[in-house]
């Protein structure tokens, strides 16, 4: 029987391939050496009301460290409402979301507003377009499936999945994947390649658990998206399949920073016949979801320019921001072909 409740980042790297794959693993670099005008995936930010659960799934369930609120000065507060298209009249806190242990895994940036703000999703289906979830790596997803369903969450699927694939030799190996329904219809899944295979993504050696490893969206205009994370941001994309195990198809796109292994961005996208209707709310702040995401840069004019080369408007004005969500930066906001606020930052050297 197909299953059809999750969309598992792992599973569709068994699909037929829209592309030659050139790297017997997809998440190794095609040339490590590479260094592109972006880092992996940085800060994912997410907008709530509900302080309260984001902590409950994300401290309590995921193991990350919460902290704050930010402390952000009055004039600090002024930009960045600007900055972040956030109306006068929504008051609003910051929060940071971080796993101390693993320096490379993705930091959640959540801003909590007093009052609800429109939301960008209205269901956890994967069928329905706009940000969808994270990813967190672990070694042992049974106990990570059991810990976070003793708090209240409701697994997306009946049981733990198991997927058996194929390396580049034909020789096997399983994925096991165990997919939750989070808070602002966000799904959180635990994932580990077994038999030898490596994680998707950095782990705490004494927990056995990581992420986030990468973060997903459903988008309606693939190629116009691909588009932008490789020729407008400089990232590579190393899988593009379609995906049809599933009773419903997809394409499927795992894009990354050159040289990287951790913190890269995936897209899956139905046919226009299978793309259930959204809520036509725009995928950015303030509005409660996954709203942004954030990438470290080595020099933020020569991106901006590249940014400007390829038409696209920029928001941020290259300011210099300085609290402790990623500290002090100058950087610029691009809105991706859906919509979807985009951070680009560059620190002091």
């Amino acid at each position: 029987m197909k299953r059809r409740d999750v969309l598992s980042a792992a599973a569709l790297l068994a699909a037929g391939p829209a592309f030659a794959q050139t790297v017997p693993d997809h998440i190794m670099p095609k040339d490590p050496n590479e260094k592109g005008m972006l880092g992996p995936l940085h800060t994912i930010t997410i907008v709530t009301s509900d302080l309260a659960a984001i902590t409950k799934m994300y401290r309590d369930g995921m193991g990350m460290q919460l902290s704050g609120p930010v402390t952000v000065d009055v004039e600090m507060r002024q930009l960045l409402a600007v900055i972040w298209k956030i109306p006068k009249d929504v008051k609003w806190d910051l929060y940071t979301l971080r796993r101390p242990t693993v320096p490379l895994a993705c930091q959640i940036r959540v801003i909590v507003t007093k009052t609800a703000t429109p939301s960008i999703r209205k269901s956890w289906s994967r069928q329905e377009p706009g940000p969808y979830g994270m990813g967190f790596p672990t070694t042992d997803v049974p106990a990570w499936d059991k810990h976070i369903a003793a708090l209240g969450f409701k697994r997306a699927t009946p049981e733990i999945e198991r997927f058996p694939l194929k390396r580049a030799d034909g020789s096997g190996y399983d994925v096991l994947e165990a997919t939750f329904d989070g808070p602002e219809f966000l799904r959180n899944i635990a994932i580990s390649r077994r038999d030898g295979m490596g994680q998707v993504g950095d782990l705490d050696p004494k927990t056995g658990r990581g992420g986030p490893a990468y973060a997903t969206q459903v988008v309606t205009d693939m190629d116009a998206m691909v588009k932008f994370f490789t020729q407008v941001l400089d990232m590579e994309a190393r899988t593009d399949r379609i995906w049809k195990a599933y009773e419903v198809p997809f394409r499927f796109v795992t894009i990354y920073a050159k040289g990287a292994k951790n913190g890269h961005v995936a897209l899956a996208a139905y046919e226009p016949k299978d793309t259930e209707k959204g809520t036509g709310v725009k995928p950015a702040l303030p509005n409660r979801g996954m709203a942004m995401w954030s990438f470290e840069v080595p020099s933020i004019d020569q991106i901006g320019a590249r940014v400007e080369a390829a038409g696209l408007k920029i928001g941020g004005g290259y300011s210099w921001i300085d609290i402790g969500d990623l500290g002090r930066r100058r950087g610029i906001i691009v809105d991706a072909p859906n919509g979807f606020m985009v951070e680009l930052f560059e620190r002091p050297k």
